[in-house]
């Protein structure tokens, strides 16, 4: 299981690096839908992930986490598939207010809460990851999870804010930002690709 999950773990590394050399062109040429479709395909590689992390360390607890970091990358698949669909209907369409209006709100509907949702349950896993790395007197990983595990106060927060009618004053200045959210997600899969590799 874990030779596969090796593969299938540095395809969706290399699906995100192509993303990100391809980036602005993309853009450019107006492929949104064809970039989360891609996104879909790159969190797929990584559903093994948790469950040979799983076998791998040995660990009872780390098997809730592992169900926690199983559903959050579902859940980042199933999302990127309806955004996919979404974004290319709403390209194809001539523009105008009401349309807009209503392409806004399922967006919202298919990412806002959803992926925040998602990624608590993934800072939720990192938690579960560092108790057993710490357990397994495997320290620098257990580290590393650790900080990545902080993510859950950013990640809680706007969660909450995308998710009530009155925000909490406290909270608003920290918004979502699409590029802390990939480049966490980068480095964290990275580093547990790399540490499953060294396994093998």
């Amino acid at each position: 299981m874990i030779l596969s999950t090796v593969i299938l773990g540095w395809i969706g590394i290399g699906i995100f690096v192509t993303m990100l050399l391809t980036f602005m062109k993309l853009i450019k040429n107006k492929e949104h839908g064809f970039l989360h479709l891609l996104m879909g395909f790159m969190y797929a590689m990584w559903l093994p992930l948790p469950f040979a992390l799983y076998f791998e360390l040995e660990q009872e607890l780390l098997f809730t986490g592992s169900i926690f970091g199983f559903v959050y990358l579902l859940m980042l698949v199933i999302t990127m598939g309806f955004q996919t669909g979404h974004i290319v209907h709403i390209v194809k369409q001539e523009q105008s207010e009401v349309w807009d209006e209503r392409a806004s709100w399922m967006l919202d509907t298919f990412s806002s809460s959803f992926e925040g949702l998602a990624n608590v349950f993934k800072s939720i896993w990192s938690i579960f990851l560092a108790i057993a790395f710490w357990i397994n007197e495997e320290i620098t990983m257990a580290i590393l999870m650790s900080l990545f595990s902080l993510m859950i106060i950013y990640y809680l927060n706007n969660l909450i804010n995308v998710s009530t009618i009155k925000r909490i004053k406290l909270t608003e200045k920290l918004k979502p930002n699409p590029f802390i959210y990939n480049i966490e997600a980068l480095l964290f899969f990275l580093t547990l690709m790399i540490y499953i590799t060294m396994q093998l």
